[in-house]
């Protein structure tokens, strides 16, 4: 986990908590990450306009973890709940997954 001192911890935990009360602490971050995702018609990887903090998290209800990226271009975060359809692959500097609807993402430090 990079480090955040007490104070950043309780506000990065209470500004995650506004947009989901069932959080209960975060687990791990990473100042700043991109997210791409891949384009299968040209067959490459297209970055969206989604880049910011990446916070894991756990939740007191199902789904028990899920991770966020508090976007600093505009007001929408990627927010994803860690489940059994959840799929990840570590290739650095990137974090490949694929979710429930088939949506492959990569995050990138």
């Amino acid at each position: 986990m990079e480090s955040l001192s007490r104070a950043g911890q309780e506000m990065s935990l209470a500004a995650l908590k506004q947009h989901d009360p069932y959080i209960t602490s975060i687990a791990d971050l990473t100042g700043q990450v991109a997210l791409y995702t891949f384009c299968p018609k040209a067959n490459q990887w297209e970055k969206t306009d989604i880049e910011g903090t990446l916070f894991v998290y756990r939740r007191s209800a199902s789904p028990y973890h899920g991770f966020t990226i508090v976007n600093r271009l505009n007001m929408h975060n990627l927010v994803e709940p860690v489940n059994k359809d959840l799929e990840f692959q570590l290739h650095e500097p990137f974090l490949l997954y694929r979710n429930a609807s088939c949506h492959s993402s990569a995050a990138r430090k």
